[in-house]
């Protein structure tokens, strides 16, 4: 009885401390259930709100159309399915908010996938969190990629790849053996032309799975062999029957990410370009060692360091959130300048480029054009920052694919914007941009018929169909086209012969030298000004004269010189002492100012301009002067 008696106690002792184990981590899985819905909330919240330009920009840069054809061509290379269900999701970043909870939504079923084909169990949720992050960095990592990424709905492609495979691994664990003999090989002959390289992906995983985890000594050895001779296999069998337009080295890529493309496959180490592939490397590094792992087995030495490791793996998916999410005020400034420039908000795009830190070419470009559209140019141009800021980018990027298009048409090259919509199509596919921009500069350049072709593409779009409809109406009825500013301002600025030359790719220099080359002698306000803004970049003495007269004769009832102009005047007459601006009507505190910056320049003799520009900062920043003498090195591509 005694005996029983102190089994019955030892018994009750172990299961109350049982139960406090369990009801502490139930606590615990609960805790951590709340951790993991806090990162899908964040996430969206960072996406909907701070990132909503680029997201708005990256559906410009995609086309979905609800045609045959469309669907045909899709389907006409591997991993056809994927990307057409790709470019239908990319579509619904049109309204951020709703595409980012889209987004966020599958990154949630890729971490439940995750969770239940390596059962993992709830107190280690956190692990399965892991793969996700690194998924959710091949995206947050583009930065200025966005321009050149050539794979249809390349933001969903991940995710989508992803999901499918841990669908086919979660399916494949269920099977009996034969079944797993079935259906490895038909996952691989039927998904390839659906998925592309992610079915490879999955048959080698349920083939490193099956050599670790089977029980059968022949399911260990035949599955990995299966996996790796349909790997090898299949790709080529297609390439030869039915996708004989592709290279065969990219059969075996298809619908990975082309960062950087040689002869013999991908150029990991060009230059830095083979960071980019870090996200997708540590993704697949995470996924076979789960595979390896089998199930998630709690020893006890894992429950004892359980409250160790928990916090260790939130630290590593907070920084690889942090450390692969592109972060440029830069490019972020300069994403929210088109977006308010296809609003026609001009406001808002010269207030964007008043920055405080040394900004890029384009953020400039697109501040001059909306102060030239504000009729703030005179006043505020040189008020700012300036410069050229290199862009924080793994590749060379040009302007022409940033934001070239969108300057040769707010400058009336309607031309020189077609023809760059015309070659980027033929290099990256017709985007939602080169259609629209293709419109409105044929439409300008009166090319009726041809606007047409496009315009009906749009309207078999999503969320595009009434922007086409607007400009159709205007090229069956041509007089509605002198209502619409978005394109009756830029013809005011089409002074000159919109012709088609050459402007190797250097999108500001090439206008600069359009806007200067000549004097145009039908020239409307807005353009004699937009050429006297172009001498004062230029620097030209000679030219500045020219396009100053051009701009009095053109502004005849102009009741003051605008406050750079009239700097301008100061500093040229200065320099060419021939000039008479006796007939000029200067502000005193202008003329009292130009005093002072002469005197001021007496000080500093025999110094370099790099090493006099820290000392006329603060009281000439925001001066023509300290633009003329200190902003030298433009390096405008």
């Amino acid at each position: 009885m005694k005996n029983t008696d102190k089994t019955e106690t030892v018994a009750k002792g172990n299961s109350k401390t049982n139960d406090k184990k369990a009801n502490r981590f139930n606590i615990t899985d609960r805790m951590l259930n709340s951790v993991v819905v806090l990162f899908f909330v964040v996430v969206w919240l960072l996406l909907s709100f701070f990132e909503t330009a680029q997201l708005y920009r990256i559906e410009s840069l995609s086309l979905f159309m609800d045609t045959k054809m469309f669907f045909k061509d899709m389907m006409s290379a591997p991993s056809g399915l994927l990307s057409y269900v790709a470019s239908y999701l990319v579509q619904f970043f049109h309204y951020p908010v709703l595409g980012a909870a889209i987004y966020v939504a599958l990154l949630y079923v890729a971490y439940r996938l995750v969770k239940k084909a390596f059962d993992i169990p709830a107190r280690w949720s956190l692990l399965a969190l892991l793969p996700v992050t690194f998924l959710l960095a091949t995206n947050t990592f583009m930065g200025y990629w966005i321009y050149y990424m050539k794979i249809p709905g390349y933001y969903y492609v991940a995710v989508l790849g992803f999901i499918s495979i841990l669908a086919s691994l979660v399916a494949y664990k269920k099977m009996r053996l034969w079944g797993k003999f079935i259906f490895l090989p038909m996952s691989v002959i039927i998904g390839y032309p659906l998925i592309g390289v992610y079915s490879l992906v999955g048959a080698l995983l349920m083939g490193v799975y099956s050599m670790i985890n089977a029980k059968n000594i022949v399911a260990r050895i035949a599955m990995p062999l299966l996996a790796l001779m349909l790997i090898a296999a299949v790709p080529a069998l297609y390439y030869y029957h039915l996708y004989t337009s592709t290279s065969l080295i990219l059969m075996y890529g298809a619908a990975v990410p082309a960062y950087q493309w040689t002869l013999f496959g991908f150029d990991w180490f060009s230059g830095k370009v083979w960071v980019m592939w870090l996200p997708f490397l540590f993704l697949f590094l995470n996924i076979v060692i789960y595979v390896s792992c089998g199930k998630f087995k709690e020893g006890e030495k894992i429950v004892k360091r359980y409250t160790m490791i928990q916090p260790l793996l939130l630290l590593i998916v907070v920084a690889v959130t942090w450390s692969f999410w592109f972060s440029d005020t830069n490019f972020r400034i300069e994403l929210a300048q088109d977006k308010a420039m296809w609003d026609e908000d001009w406001e808002r795009v010269a207030d964007l480029g008043q920055v405080k830190h040394t900004p890029t070419r384009q953020i400039v470009m697109n501040r001059n054009i909306a102060l030239l559209r504000t009729r703030r140019a005179g006043e505020e141009m040189f008020r700012w920052e300036d410069g050229s800021a290199e862009t924080k980018s793994l590749i060379s990027v040009r302007l022409a694919q940033t934001g070239g298009k969108m300057s040769y048409y707010q400058y009336g090259r309607f031309n020189f914007c077609y023809r760059w919509c015309v070659e980027d199509a033929v290099e990256y596919g017709w985007r939602i941009e080169y259609l629209k921009h293709a419109v409105r500069s044929l439409i300008a350049n009166g090319e009726y018929t041809l606007a047409r072709r496009y315009v009906d593409m749009l309207k078999h779009t999503t969320f595009h169909k009434g922007w086409a409809e607007r400009f159709d109406k205007m090229i069956q009825n041509p007089k509605l086209v002198e209502k619409e500013q978005e394109i009756v301002v830029p013809r005011q600025l089409c002074c000159y012969k919109n012709t088609l030359d050459v402007d190797d790719s250097f999108v500001e220099a090439y206008l600069l030298n359009v806007m200067t080359s000549n004097l145009f002698v039908d020239q409307t306000p807005l353009c004699a000004e937009a050429t006297l803004m172009s001498a004062l970049i230029r620097k030209d003495t000679q030219l500045f004269w020219n396009t100053m007269i051009a701009y009095l004769n053109t502004h005849k009832n102009l009741y003051r010189i605008p406050t750079h102009y009239q700097e301008a005047l100061l500093l040229y007459a200065n320099i060419d002492r021939r000039a008479d601006i006796s007939k000029f009507k200067f502000d005193e505190k202008i003329k009292k100012r130009f005093s002072n910056f002469t005197k001021h320049t007496s000080k500093y003799k025999g110094m370099t301009e790099k090493e006099m520009a820290p000392y006329f900062k603060d009281d000439f920043g925001d001066t023509y002067w300290y633009f003329y003498f200190f902003i030298r090195e433009i390096m405008s591509n």
